[in-house]
């Protein structure tokens, strides 16, 4: 079977569409707004599947995190295991303070609804909040998404797609 040429912006949109092809858990998600319209919400940023200007807004998020207040270092010294052997001191940087706050004021939008933005863009946020949904709805669909994703690694999980077959006896001789 041929498979179909794309013809898009980019490789993010490309591995959307093969996504939807094939309705994998990494395809947009429809999310049905108040006002009948409907919006396409991308996987969460994390999977990388998101369109260039998209992806650019993201990773600035990011590193506007870095110069979040956080909750002091911890220091471990370093220690001598019973074997003798020496491990070197690290400290470990303190935890983001949450709410997220920088210079000690509070950051506004919230940090989540802040993401949302990023991932989906202005122009569709408003739609969002025009047709009566919040970030809420669209981090109710990440959060199926990765719960989709944690039951495919793992397993021992119900309802698994990984399908286990028979191991023979072992020989005796």
């Amino acid at each position: 079977m041929k498979q179909p040429k794309f013809e898009s912006a980019g490789p993010a949109e490309d591995a959307r569409l093969q996504a939807e092809m094939y309705d994998s858990i990494f395809s947009s998600t429809p999310l049905k707004l108040d006002n009948g319209e409907t919006l396409m919400i991308p996987p969460h940023p994390d999977f990388g599947m998101l369109d260039d200007d998209r992806m650019e807004d993201y990773e600035d998020l990011l590193m506007e995190v870095e110069d979040y207040d956080r909750e002091p270092d911890v220091f471990i010294p370093e220690q001598t295991l019973s074997d003798g052997a020496v491990v070197p001191s690290e400290t470990i940087k303190g935890q983001l303070k949450r709410p997220f706050r920088k210079d000690g004021v509070r950051v506004k939008p919230a940090h989540s609804v802040r993401l949302v933005q990023a991932a989906i863009g202005p122009d569709d946020y408003a739609k969002l909040r025009a047709g009566g949904k919040s970030a809420a709805d669209v981090w109710k669909i990440w959060g199926k998404q990765g719960l989709e994703i944690q039951a495919r690694r793992d397993p021992k999980s119900e309802g698994s797609v990984v399908a286990l077959g028979a191991v023979p006896e072992a020989d005796s001789e």
